[in-house]
Protein backbone atom coordinates (compact mmCIF):
# COMPACT_ATOMS: atom_id res chain seq x y z
CA UNK A 1 0.00 0.00 0.00
CA UNK A 2 2.07 2.90 -1.26
CA UNK A 3 0.55 6.27 -0.44
CA UNK A 4 1.83 9.80 -0.36
CA UNK A 5 0.50 13.25 0.36
CA UNK A 6 0.15 15.62 -2.56
CA UNK A 7 -0.70 19.27 -1.92
CA UNK A 8 -2.81 21.16 -4.44
CA UNK A 9 -1.89 24.82 -4.04
CA UNK A 10 -4.93 26.10 -5.93
CA UNK A 11 -7.63 24.88 -3.55
CA UNK A 12 -5.55 24.31 -0.37
CA UNK A 13 -6.44 20.62 -0.32
CA UNK A 14 -4.11 17.74 0.36
CA UNK A 15 -4.65 14.58 -1.64
CA UNK A 16 -3.68 11.19 -0.34
CA UNK A 17 -2.33 9.27 -3.31
CA UNK A 18 -3.56 5.71 -3.65
CA UNK A 19 -2.04 2.77 -5.51
CA UNK A 20 -2.64 4.32 -8.92
CA UNK A 21 -2.45 7.95 -10.13
CA UNK A 22 -6.22 8.12 -10.50
CA UNK A 23 -6.87 7.03 -6.91
CA UNK A 24 -6.73 10.16 -4.77
CA UNK A 25 -8.59 11.14 -1.63
CA UNK A 26 -8.84 14.79 -0.57
CA UNK A 27 -8.37 15.89 3.03
CA UNK A 28 -8.53 19.39 4.44
CA UNK A 29 -5.16 20.24 6.02
CA UNK A 30 -6.93 22.75 8.28
CA UNK A 31 -9.18 20.05 9.73
CA UNK A 32 -7.11 18.72 12.61
CA UNK A 33 -9.32 15.66 13.15
CA UNK A 34 -9.03 14.58 9.50
CA UNK A 35 -5.26 14.98 9.52
CA UNK A 36 -4.86 13.04 12.78
CA UNK A 37 -7.14 10.27 11.56
CA UNK A 38 -5.25 9.92 8.30
CA UNK A 39 -1.92 9.87 10.15
CA UNK A 40 -3.15 7.11 12.48
CA UNK A 41 -4.67 5.17 9.59
CA UNK A 42 -1.55 5.40 7.49
CA UNK A 43 0.82 4.50 10.33
CA UNK A 44 -1.37 1.54 11.26
CA UNK A 45 -1.82 0.14 7.76
CA UNK A 46 1.45 0.91 5.99
CA UNK A 47 4.83 -0.70 6.45
CA UNK A 48 6.50 2.69 6.89
CA UNK A 49 8.07 3.45 10.27
CA UNK A 50 5.76 5.46 12.52
CA UNK A 51 8.39 8.16 12.81
CA UNK A 52 8.42 8.70 9.02
CA UNK A 53 4.62 8.92 8.88
CA UNK A 54 4.63 11.41 11.75
CA UNK A 55 7.18 13.63 9.99
CA UNK A 56 5.04 13.55 6.84
CA UNK A 57 2.03 14.83 8.79
CA UNK A 58 4.01 17.28 10.93
CA UNK A 59 3.66 15.50 14.30
CA UNK A 60 6.12 13.92 16.69
CA UNK A 61 6.12 10.22 17.49
CA UNK A 62 5.00 11.03 21.04
CA UNK A 63 2.06 13.06 19.72
CA UNK A 64 1.15 10.17 17.43
CA UNK A 65 0.97 7.68 20.29
CA UNK A 66 -0.99 10.14 22.42
CA UNK A 67 -3.59 10.61 19.66
CA UNK A 68 -3.53 6.91 18.77
CA UNK A 69 -4.42 6.02 22.37
CA UNK A 70 -7.19 8.65 22.42
CA UNK A 71 -8.54 7.25 19.12
CA UNK A 72 -8.52 3.65 20.40
CA UNK A 73 -10.20 4.75 23.62
CA UNK A 74 -12.84 7.19 22.30
CA UNK A 75 -12.95 6.71 18.53
CA UNK A 76 -13.01 9.70 16.21
CA UNK A 77 -14.31 11.92 19.05
CA UNK A 78 -11.05 11.29 20.90
CA UNK A 79 -9.21 13.21 18.20
CA UNK A 80 -11.09 16.43 18.88
CA UNK A 81 -9.37 18.95 21.11
CA UNK A 82 -10.23 18.69 24.76
CA UNK A 83 -12.50 21.47 25.87
CA UNK A 84 -10.77 24.11 27.99
CA UNK A 85 -11.85 24.70 31.54
CA UNK A 86 -12.85 22.50 34.42
CA UNK A 87 -13.28 18.82 33.62
CA UNK A 88 -15.72 18.18 36.45
CA UNK A 89 -18.51 20.17 38.11
CA UNK A 90 -17.58 22.59 40.85
CA UNK A 91 -17.66 21.33 44.42
CA UNK A 92 -18.47 24.81 45.66
CA UNK A 93 -22.24 24.85 45.56
CA UNK A 94 -24.68 27.44 46.79
CA UNK A 95 -25.66 25.10 49.64
CA UNK A 96 -22.03 24.86 50.75
CA UNK A 97 -21.64 28.64 50.72
CA UNK A 98 -24.81 29.07 52.78
CA UNK A 99 -23.60 26.48 55.29
CA UNK A 100 -20.15 28.12 55.63
CA UNK A 101 -21.75 31.54 56.17
CA UNK A 102 -24.19 30.06 58.69
CA UNK A 103 -21.34 28.44 60.62
CA UNK A 104 -19.37 31.71 60.66
CA UNK A 105 -22.36 33.65 62.09
CA UNK A 106 -23.37 30.98 64.63
CA UNK A 107 -19.85 30.17 65.78
CA UNK A 108 -17.56 33.12 64.98
CA UNK A 109 -14.57 31.64 66.82
CA UNK A 110 -14.15 28.80 64.29
CA UNK A 111 -11.30 29.11 61.84
CA UNK A 112 -11.37 27.86 58.23
CA UNK A 113 -9.90 24.47 59.21
CA UNK A 114 -12.52 23.85 61.87
CA UNK A 115 -15.30 24.91 59.48
CA UNK A 116 -13.82 22.58 56.87
CA UNK A 117 -13.88 19.69 59.36
CA UNK A 118 -17.55 20.34 60.13
CA UNK A 119 -18.66 20.54 56.49
CA UNK A 120 -16.55 17.45 55.67
CA UNK A 121 -18.52 15.51 58.31
CA UNK A 122 -21.69 16.74 56.59
CA UNK A 123 -20.54 15.25 53.27
CA UNK A 124 -18.94 18.21 51.49
CA UNK A 125 -15.58 17.40 49.89
CA UNK A 126 -13.82 20.75 49.73
CA UNK A 127 -10.49 22.11 50.88
CA UNK A 128 -9.84 24.69 53.61
CA UNK A 129 -8.80 27.06 50.83
CA UNK A 130 -12.30 26.88 49.37
CA UNK A 131 -13.73 27.72 52.81
CA UNK A 132 -11.33 30.65 53.06
CA UNK A 133 -12.38 31.95 49.63
CA UNK A 134 -16.07 31.77 50.54
CA UNK A 135 -15.42 33.69 53.75
CA UNK A 136 -13.26 36.28 51.94
CA UNK A 137 -15.82 36.87 49.20
CA UNK A 138 -18.52 37.53 51.78
CA UNK A 139 -16.30 39.73 53.97
CA UNK A 140 -16.35 37.26 56.84
CA UNK A 141 -12.65 36.72 57.44
CA UNK A 142 -11.15 37.34 60.81
CA UNK A 143 -8.86 40.29 60.94
CA UNK A 144 -5.57 39.62 62.65
CA UNK A 145 -4.96 42.15 65.35
CA UNK A 146 -1.55 43.33 66.31
CA UNK A 147 -0.68 42.76 69.89
CA UNK A 148 0.23 45.89 71.75
CA UNK A 149 3.34 45.77 73.86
Amino acid sequence: MSQSLEKNKADDVVYIQGDTPSRKFPIDPNDRVQVLYEMIRKASLSREPVEDVCKEFGYTRQAYYYHYDKFIEDGILGLQKDKPGPKEPTKRTEDLEKRVIELRFNRPTLNMYEINDIVAEEGYDVSPTTISRVLNEHGLTKKKRKKRS
